[in-house]
């Protein structure tokens, strides 16, 4: 025989008080007596009621206290990047002071379909996803505020984010003003099965090549080459950039510019399987300035375009959203940070 269902009426009744103070006993308590509260609660747990139906309740509020952040990746990656860990870690910390919680949603399923649909949130945090990527649409059709953390840039939607065509043309230009007139350049396979498409990622490639064209201006040649990573690991730096550091030095790149830091370090881990020197046979530039940029050996030239803040800065602004207020996405400041992976060629 199936079980009774409990309610609040059912503990009402068991308690001999009105459906309203079982209610208030669990959600208002400030209502309430401490004796009356307590003796409700023990009446419940006796019965083996577990409070309110959540869902029930964040329809009645029409809250649920919880902000969605929808990924590429699926979810373990969230974990193995440390751009990505560093920008959740921002967000999360800002939800979590404001009395909220954070729902990671992954973008899609093996089979295609979206958990969107479902998730039962209060607004949605969209991290560096591309303006054609079905969950971006999905995620309108919620109907909920948006917010989006470095791209995509939709109308009407606040995006946090670096200006990563302008900050990679500045590792350009730093790099061409060393000396440096070979180089290499290191991003993903866009849209892989392994590695989704990435537009931040373009927008590092797009800008740098940009500001060498404009260094063209002169007598001197130019040469970029770009190689591509199966997915952003350190693995997959390192065995993108291997065969390139195998030719004759005359003939091959003296600077290589990754869009992450984790891509570079991967590079600097070849270089050293390779005998290459840092930075007198190749310098080497990263984006991201994550902690083990500055660990690395030698320390990696990087750009630091602080990740936590824009976490913190999306969630502000998803929270505002919520609440009704009129919003507008910060500027977020990029700057080049010099370290001993870079010198002029032979230096």
């Amino acid at each position: 025989m199936a079980r009774e269902r409990l309610t609040l009426d059912t503990v009402a009744a068991a308690a001999g008080v009105s459906r309203m103070t079982v209610s208030n006993a669990y959600n208002r308590p400030d209502q309430l007596a401490p004796a009356t509260r307590a003796h409700v609660l023990a009446v419940a747990k006796q019965l083996g009621y577990a409070g309110p139906d959540p869902a029930a309740a964040s329809l009645r509020l029409g809250r649920t206290g919880t902000v969605g952040v929808v990924l590429t990746e699926r979810l373990p990656y969230a974990f193995a990047d440390p751009g990505l860990v560093t920008i959740l870690h921002g967000i999360a910390t800002e939800l979590s002071d404001a009395g909220n919680a954070l729902l990671l949603v992954p973008a899609a399923l093996g089979d295609g379909d979206s958990l969107l649909r479902h998730a039962i949130v209060d607004a949605l945090i969209l991290c560096s996803l591309a303006a054609d990527d079905p969950a971006v649409a999905a995620a309108a059709e919620r109907k909920v505020p948006l917010v989006t953390v470095g791209s995509p840039r939709l109308p009407r939607v606040p995006c946090v984010s670096a200006d990563n065509h302008r900050a990679a043309g500045d590792v350009a230009r730093y790099l061409t003003g060393l000396g440096h007139r070979r180089f290499a350049v290191i991003t993903t396979v866009a849209g892989s099965a392994i590695d989704p498409h990435r537009p931040v990622f373009q927008e590092r490639v797009d800008g740098f090549r940009a500001a060498l064209a404009l260094a063209l201006a002169g007598n001197d040649r130019i040469d970029v080459e770009v190689l591509y990573a199966t997915d952003n690991s350190r693995t997959a730096g390192r065995v993108a950039v291997r065969e390139l550091l195998s030719r004759p030095h005359p003939t091959r790149a003296t600077a290589v510019f990754a869009v992450t830091d984790i891509l570079a370090l991967g590079v600097l881990d070849c270089a050293d399987d390779a005998n290459v020197v840092v930075p007198r046979d190749l310098s080497i530039a990263g984006f991201d300035d994550i902690e083990a940029a500055a660990a690395s050996s030698p320390p990696l030239t990087t750009i630091a375009h602080d990740l936590f803040g824009q976490g913190r800065a999306a969630a502000r602004l998803a929270l505002r959203l919520v609440a009704g207020e009129a919003v507008r996405a910060p500027r977020i400041a990029a700057r080049l940070i010099e370290r001993a992976s870079t010198s002029a060629p032979g230096g």
